[in-house]
């Protein structure tokens, strides 16, 4: 009988990440160069997200309760061809009706990565669980990086109807790869994660502490979601003697911030491996706020600076932050409070969306919003010091099939 591989799960867990980000971060460019063609304002454009912005996080919720109770890769096949079917339609509408639907279904299906992917890397990995999480989160980094870096190319060479149609393809044939993967047994479920913690101080979880993690779980979800919409249009304007205004150029820069940001996952993985995840986390929230505070008030090099310094605390704090959920969670409903994280998380979303059309329609900048937003990242500090210590919830992971 085959033996699945962790490998291949590790794999398709990883494409799944990047072609989530890849997907939520694309339309960000798009909208530069749909805003020349249909003549429409950014603001009115970047409203058409929001449906598909709120669905990331609600469907987060029922999308981890279903991997629970059915299958974890059977949820991600789904993902890999709902949302590459979704995409690849965006590339052939003509109103503004159409592309807000099929964006709102990419925005369904994608909702299912986060809450299902994440807690099946942890059910697969053989050990260095810190570090498998560290290198799924950096295929998510450089999805975001892609999005901005290959979009504003392809745009250039296929216009934005190619920009969405050729990722959407390549997606759909991951699905059916998946699903062939599955089939014959390639991959599996995984073991459960925490089975040994039945009977231990830490067997029921402390949701306490996962509520209490709620906050700062929020705030980096509206930090991230916020800065990644508005990076394009703030490197467009406030860039302009470096990067000319051009769409391609942009691209590359904001790309090239998030690429940057990606490879500190590894960081936060071996740290997160070897030192305590409260301290680790405390220290990473108290970078936040004076970068946010950079980025509100400066452009040029300046900006540039503050945006990879950005990317880099936000996501080297991710593989602590995903372990001490885990940790913290009950063992037998980790589909569910992965999917509560994500629900508060990316449903922070569409109220950074409308954040930030309400403060461009007042102001015509993104200088306030950023300031308020540094100074809530200074109070989320507080917040992160009353979490308790996870290792009192140490949860080991049993070790998947071998290959």
């Amino acid at each position: 009988m085959r033996q699945p591989s962790s490998t291949l799960a590790a794999s398709f867990s990883n494409a799944g990440h990047f072609l989530f980000h890849y997907f939520a971060a694309m339309y960000f460019t798009i909208v530069l160069a749909i805003e020349r063609d249909w003549s429409q304002t950014y603001e009115v454009l970047m409203e058409l997200w929001f449906p598909a912005s709120l669905l990331i996080g609600l469907a987060a919720l029922p999308a981890g309760r279903l991997a629970d109770r059915w299958s974890s890769p059977g949820m991600l096949i789904v993902m890999f061809i709902g949302m590459g079917i979704a995409t690849f339609a965006c590339g052939f509408v003509d109103s503004s009706t159409g592309l807000m639907i099929f964006l709102a279904g990419l925005g369904l299906f994608g909702a299912i990565y986060h809450p299902v992917g994440i807690p099946w890397v942890i059910k697969t990995s053989q050990g260095k669980t810190g570090m498998r999480l560290a290198v799924n989160g950096i295929f998510g980094g450089l999805g975001a990086a892609g999005a901005a870096m290959c979009t504003g190319w392809l745009i250039e060479l296929f216009g934005w109807r190619g920009a969405f149609a050729i990722p959407g393809v390549i997606c759909t044939a991951l699905g059916v790869a998946m699903l062939f993967a599955l089939m014959t047994g390639r991959i599996a479920e995984g073991a459960k994660v925490a089975s040994d913690r039945k009977g231990s101080a830490g067997a029921g979880g402390n949701l306490k502490a996962v509520a209490v993690m709620l906050i700062p779980m929020f705030m980096l979800g509206l930090i991230y979601n916020t800065v990644q919409n508005a990076m394009p249009k703030l490197f467009e304007e406030r860039m302009v003697d470096l990067l000319g205004g051009e769409i391609g150029l942009v691209g590359t820069a904001v790309g090239a911030v998030y690429a940057i940001g990606a490879v500190m996952q590894l960081v936060g993985g071996y740290l997160a491996d070897r030192y305590r995840l409260k301290t680790i986390y405390v220290g990473l929230w108290l970078l936040q706020a004076p970068l946010l505070f950079v980025l509100a008030e400066f452009g040029g090099l300046p900006l540039g600076l503050a945006a990879v310094g950005l990317a880099m605390a936000g996501t080297a704090i991710l593989p602590t932050e995903n372990l001490m959920l885990s940790r913290f969670a009950p063992a037998e409903h980790q589909g569910v409070i992965f999917g509560i994280k994500f629900v508060v998380s990316f449903g922070a979303a569409p109220l950074g969306l409308f954040l930030i059309t309400e403060t461009r329609s007042a102001t015509g900048e993104f200088t306030q919003l950023l300031i308020a937003y540094a100074v809530a990242a200074a109070a989320v500090v507080f917040v992160t010091l009353a979490l308790p210590r996870s290792r009192d919830y140490a949860a080991p992971v049993q070790p998947a099939a071998a290959e």
